[in-house]
């Protein structure tokens, strides 16, 4: 059949933009207001112009910075915030968005000395150094924890009953500095444990830290100038916890976080992702990759976190897997190396002799590779003035 002179077709490709979803990692009724503390007068008055009940008032110290947790009275938190932005030069108002615990299952077994750590035992066990923990609080009467030197700091009142709400800190509590010498990274080293992670009511498991919580207990381990922090969880962009962050790193405290165990590539995860903290991910015995790791230009070091015998509430010991368990790996032996010399060429020391796993070179799945805390003590010893 002949169509020629017929009308042509034309097909209208209609393309509807993508809608970004709104936002829900935050505490549905809060509202953080952050400002310069010489603009504490002008505080009240922002409060009661939006309705809002404050529930604590916090002075950031080290960044000199007031912070107002407020119930925000049924009003939408991510609006709320962004209308007050709008009009008020005075603060800065900022959801109270939700950080996550890291770690993740507790089954089967391998060996913690991977990476070097029984021979640098010979050398030093982390005496003289403190590492500051932002968790959940811990189980602080566990036999394994009984003769190390740690002091705790709760920012809310603990159920102890609740071993769930424990369990997370406690492991990686145990990792850090327990006296078992199966367990313990660095058991000489001070430990000083700031529960800002709690349970959600009526799921024990499920447990998340706020970032006014978790900017309050990054200061409190500034003021106590602390060597190393381990921040063992992820969460989103958020600027109060960014600058606290920052303020440690400026401070030259070491800090170091999860990798995540979203099992996602390009990920970005905070606080890993901040400039200067030093990203820590998973592997098993082979030297493989945990399978749930989040992937991507975060990654610094590699360590064990796969099937890692620690400790658990009520003087019980677990097989914990997860990121968490591979930032506290680094955090320990980070104390360790810094027990022995100053931190000015820990990077170095750490990336020049971290055992390259994966693809040549640095990747986004083990990034420089596998931490080795015996070579990089050699590095330091040869090093020193």
């Amino acid at each position: 059949m002949d169509n020629e002179g017929a009308e042509p077709l034309y097909f209208d490709f209609v393309y509807e933009p993508k809608v970004k979803p709104r936002r829900s990692n935050y505490i549905k009724d809060e509202v953080v207001l952050l400002y310069s503390t010489e603009n504490i007068s002008k505080v009240k008055n922002i409060t009661e112009k939006y309705n809002l009940n404050p529930a604590s008032t916090t002075v950031l110290a080290s960044v000199k910075t007031g912070m107002v947790v407020a119930k925000t009275n049924g009003q939408d938190p991510l609006d709320l915030s962004a209308a007050i932005n709008k009009k008020e030069k005075s603060v800065n108002a900022e959801t109270n968005n939700i950080f996550k615990t890291a770690s993740a299952s507790y089954k089967n077994a391998y060996s913690m000395y991977e990476t070097g750590v029984s021979y640098v035992h010979e050398t030093t066990k982390g005496k003289g150094t403190t590492i500051c923990m932002v968790d959940t609080p811990i189980d602080i009467f566990h036999p394994s924890l009984s003769d190390a030197h740690i002091e705790t700091k709760d920012l809310f009142e603990v159920d102890i009953t609740n071993k769930e709400a424990l369990l997370h800190g406690t492991s990686v509590a145990g990792v850090l500095v327990s006296q078992n010498p199966h367990i313990g990274i660095a058991p000489r080293a001070k430990l000083y444990s700031i529960g800002a992670f709690k349970a959600e009511k009526n799921h024990p498991s499920v447990l998340k830290g706020s970032s006014a919580d978790v900017a309050k207990a990054i200061d409190t381990c500034i003021q106590h100038d602390v060597d190393v922090i381990n921040l063992s969880f992820t969460g989103g962009k958020d600027s109060i916890v960014e600058k606290m962050v920052r303020k440690a790193v400026a401070k030259g405290i070491v800090v170091v976080a999860a990798a995540g165990n979203g099992g996602n590539w390009g990920s970005t995860i905070y606080p890993a992702l901040i400039p200067g903290v030093i990203g820590a991910t998973a592997i098993d015995e082979n030297k493989k990759l945990f399978n749930m790791a989040d992937k991507g230009r975060f990654i610094d070091y590699s360590a064990p976190g796969v099937n890692i015998l620690t400790i658990a509430p009520d003087g019980k010991y677990k097989l914990a897997t997860g990121t968490s368990i591979s930032s506290a790996h680094v955090s320990g032996i980070v104390a360790l190396l810094l027990s022995q010399k100053g931190n000015n060429n820990l990077n170095s020391a750490l990336t020049k002799t971290a055992v390259d796993l994966g693809k040549p070179g640095r990747d986004e799945e083990f990034g420089e590779g596998l931490i080795n805390a015996s070579k990089a003590l050699a590095v330091f010893k040869d090093s020193k003035p």
